[in-house]
């Protein structure tokens, strides 16, 4: 190793506390986010269910929290208030970390919530003495979280110190500086039916700040090239045989579920022109959504090439199709964009895209707005009909069984803010990706209109603990 100089020496250490004592960029909130944070600061807290009076060094105290929920079970979202008073005259920069955990050394029993108060806007640096913040946390229980009893950790972390808790004989704590806030009792066990059977789940990305979709079927968007495809769907009857090629992507902001759907096609037809036709007896892309997986009320909605809209809300199991298709969905908004000539059937085609904004306060079973962490239970297909051919389908979780509304066989979209989970940018390799316009499969049309009965009718978190399983932060 070469040697420091002493001038050199001496110059970093006199940088040093400059770097330090650097002030943090404070990120420009919007007007309404201001009114988001004003609304969560307190002059004084209020008494929590679970009164818990932690106080971490001379940072903050916990003075309780309230959880909606103790028992759960995969895929239950909960919800949980944290009430932080401000001790310090001037705060560290200090990051919150909450740890949902079950029996100790089992990856799968593990979750780790970090965060900054009131969804990431405001950081705890800017918590003044004497004030209370309201911090409202919203996650969902992962499908492969074992059955059995399971805590809620909380504390605080700086670098990759844990700050200590001043009072660990009056507060439930694990001896390693995480406060016990609730316990939870998990049911289910080591192989939840929905992670049993395989069902695929798909990661929808919060929208950046200050970036918006406009739904015209283009992805022209930037923020569309921030969030990976599925993988392209396959046969309904899950045997991977012929299916047309198709993928979708998906966004989200506080009020919207964004949904792109990219289906390659040599032939782009649909001669339905009025809403509610019955869609699915030519080309047509189909949303099903039962977002709390009660398997009651879900939605289906369609968007052919020539954006003609049937949406429906049945109440339970294809109840009566008829008071289904006369709801109509407020606030939808469908664009659909094809590459070639639609309804030209002599020339070639390259494909069509399909988009949609779908309301989640019109969404049955939804959770307003949508935050990170959310799941909703859904499925996608897609009908092809090739000039000459058949009629031919594709699934984004095959049903296996002869009935599209099989909710059971529904998947996962996953809302994740990248910002919260620490994740880092995704880029499509193209904005085309490898769109090729197949070539026509035969598929017996008995077998494809039989599945479908349709119409009768984080900067690294703080080391976790002795419990934590290898390798968690």
């Amino acid at each position: 190793m070469k040697a420091v100089s002493p001038r050199l020496l001496a110059l970093a250490v006199a940088v040093a506390p400059l770097a330090a004592c650097q002030e943090h960029a404070e990120p420009s909130l919007t007007p309404g986010q201001k009114k988001k944070v004003e609304a969560h600061l307190l002059s004084q807290a209020p008494t929590p269910k679970i009164p818990l009076g932690a106080v971490i060094e001379d940072q903050v105290k916990l003075v309780g929290v309230d959880v909606d929920k103790t028992e759960v079970a995969p895929g239950d979202t909960v919800t949980v208030t944290w009430y932080i008073e401000g001790l310090a005259e001037k705060p560290d920069d200090n990051m919150i970390f909450v740890h949902f955990q079950g029996r100790p050394n089992d990856r799968k029993a593990w979750m780790n919530l970090d965060h900054h108060p009131v969804e990431g806007l405001f950081p705890l640096r800017k918590l003044k003495k004497g004030q209370v913040v309201k911090d409202v946390q919203t996650f969902t229980i992962k499908d492969e979280f074992p059955g059995g009893e399971a805590k809620l950790y909380w504390g605080l972390w700086r670098g990759e110190y844990r700050l200590k808790i001043k009072n660990p004989d009056q507060v439930a704590n694990d001896g390693d500086n995480r406060v016990i806030a609730a316990t939870f009792e998990v049911k289910g066990d080591d192989k939840p039916a929905n992670a049993a059977a395989g069902l695929p789940t798909a990661t929808a990305r919060k929208l950046p700040e200050g970036q918006t979709i406009t739904v015209d079927g283009k992805l022209d968007e930037a923020a569309w090239d921030t969030t990976q495809w599925t993988p392209w769907w396959t046969s309904p009857d899950g045997k991977n045989g012929a299916a047309p090629r198709v993928r979708a992507r998906f966004l989200w902001d506080d009020a919207y579920l964004y949904v792109a759907v990219q289906a390659p096609d040599d032939d782009v037809w649909s001669t339905f022109t009025e809403r509610d036709s019955n869609t699915w007896e030519q080309e047509v892309i189909e949303l099903f959504i039962d977002a709390d997986g009660d398997r009651k009320d879900y939605l289906e909605l369609q968007v052919t090439p020539a954006n003609v809209v049937f949406d429906a809300k049945f109440e339970r199991h294809r109840s009566d199709l008829a008071k289904a298709r006369a709801w109509n969905m407020a606030g939808l908004k469908t664009g659909a964009h094809v590459d070639g000539t639609l309804n030209a059937r002599d020339d070639r085609d390259r494909g069509y895209t399909v988009e949609m904004a779908v309301p989640v306060a019109e969404v049955p079973g939804a959770k307003a707005p949508i935050a990170h962490g959310q799941r909703w239970r859904a499925n996608l297909f897609r009908w092809d009909f090739p000039k000459g051919g058949r009629q031919m389908a594709a699934a984004f979780s095959p049903p296996v069984v002869g009935d599209f509304h099989a909710l059971d066989k529904f998947g996962t979209i996953q809302f994740v803010d990248p910002v919260q989970a620490r994740l880092p940018a995704v880029r499509a390799a193209s904005k085309n990706g490898d769109i090729v316009a197949p070539s026509p499969v035969k598929l017996d049309p008995a077998k494809l209109r039989a599945l479908d009965l349709k119409k009768p009718g984080a900067a690294p978190p703080a080391k976790p603990g002795a419990d934590a399983p290898d390798g968690a932060k």
